[in-house]
């Protein structure tokens, strides 16, 4: 499914609350694989035009390499949250498609909890990063000198919205064992 699928399910207004929630919480994720997708883009212009200024007019630049360091940092971080709600993170696959429905349902809500662990400390450790960076106006090492803190704060912000999400994942995987609601899907944007 791709996003324009998937923004054609959360476009649809929700009932509930919880399900108002939902429909904010993959908004919120599809944003964001726009957001990481815009990020590659300018990455691949900073880099052709690197390559083109290196080898045909002989003007290399010193920002091409470190920009497109820290905006990959934000293309992985920002962009996780769009992947987990396409359930596109590796798993094994051979393992988990031999589950039933709510086999699966009980595995997902172990895997994503300690997901959450996982992503919680990156939000932790990021953000302290992050802000150390802020307050001690730390730069990169190379020629532009580009300021740490807006490329740093990527890694908790994006690690913040794939706990959101994965919240709502164990969410609706455990309504749905206790009997009052579907598993997660992400062909239903969440229900």
């Amino acid at each position: 499914m791709g996003i324009k699928e998937g923004a054609k399910m959360s476009s649809a207004v929700p009932k509930g609350g919880f399900d108002r929630f939902v429909g904010a919480v993959t908004w919120l994720s599809l944003q964001s694989g726009w957001l990481a997708g815009s990020l590659a883009v300018i990455m691949m212009a900073a880099l052709v035009r690197e390559v083109g200024g290196r080898y045909f007019f002989n003007t290399p630049t010193d920002w091409a390499v470190d920009l497109n360091a820290f905006l990959l940092v934000g293309m992985v971080y920002v962009g996780s949250a769009y992947t987990t709600s396409m359930d596109g993170h590796v798993r094994a696959d051979f393992f988990y498609g031999r589950f039933r429905k709510r086999g699966k349902a009980r595995l997902d809500l172990f895997i994503d909890t300690v997901c959450i662990y996982y992503a919680a400390i990156l939000v932790w450790e990021g953000w302290k990063l992050a802000w150390e960076s802020l307050v001690y106006d730390e730069v990169s090492s190379g020629g532009v000198r580009w300021p740490l803190f807006p490329f740093q704060v990527l890694v908790p912000l994006g690690s913040a919205m794939v706990i959101l999400l994965l919240v709502v994942r164990i969410i609706c995987n455990a309504r749905y064992l206790l009997g009052k609601g579907e598993p997660y899907s992400v062909e239903k944007g969440g229900h």
